[in-house]
Formats: structure tokens, sequence, C-alpha cells
């Protein structure tokens, strides 16, 4: 079900743990501050357009930004296939 609190939350989530600023985010989508800020505690919702827009910035889902479902981000992703690549270097020595 959509909850615009609950993507907010998970936006500042991933906003905060790459250490982006609210200005900074909003520059990086062409909004405003204030727009992000609002968004973020479920004041206001974002619009389709801009989640598309945040999903990319992100690297992450529309799954995982509208209804929360876990998925492997691309940090994830990457961490793991560098483990992959590791292990197979290794079993071919």
């Amino acid at each position: 079900m959509f909850n615009a609190k609950e993507i907010g939350q998970r936006v500042r989530v991933l906003r905060m743990r790459r250490g982006i600023t609210l200005e900074s985010l909003a520059e990086q989508l062409h909004c405003s501050r204030s727009h992000i800020s609002q968004a973020e505690r479920g004041v206001r919702s974002y619009s389709i357009d801009l989640l598309i827009d945040i999903a990319a910035f992100f690297d992450v889902s529309l799954d995982y930004l509208i209804l929360g479902k876990p998925a492997v981000d691309g940090q994830t992703r990457r961490e793991l296939l560098q483990i992959v690549q590791e292990l197979l270097a290794i079993a071919n020595q």
C-alpha cells in the first residue's frame, strides 16, 4: 500500500547513508530543498517522475522506494560481484 511517510523515510535513510544534504539532493534532482524536506516527513508526496529520478540516483528499485520491498542495491551488488571474482581467483590458483 502507498504510504508517503514511509517513502519519505526510506529516501531520508538513503540520503543520510550517503552523507548527502537536503540541499545537495534537491540540486541533483532539480527541485527545491523544501520539497525534499516535506516529502521526507510525509507532509508532501513525491511525483512518480521524481521517484524515478530518486531511484536512479540512489541505484535502488522503485519497489523498494514505494513498497519497501528489500532489494539488493547497486553498491551491495558490486560488493558481491567483487567477492565472487576474488573467490574465483582463489579457486583458480
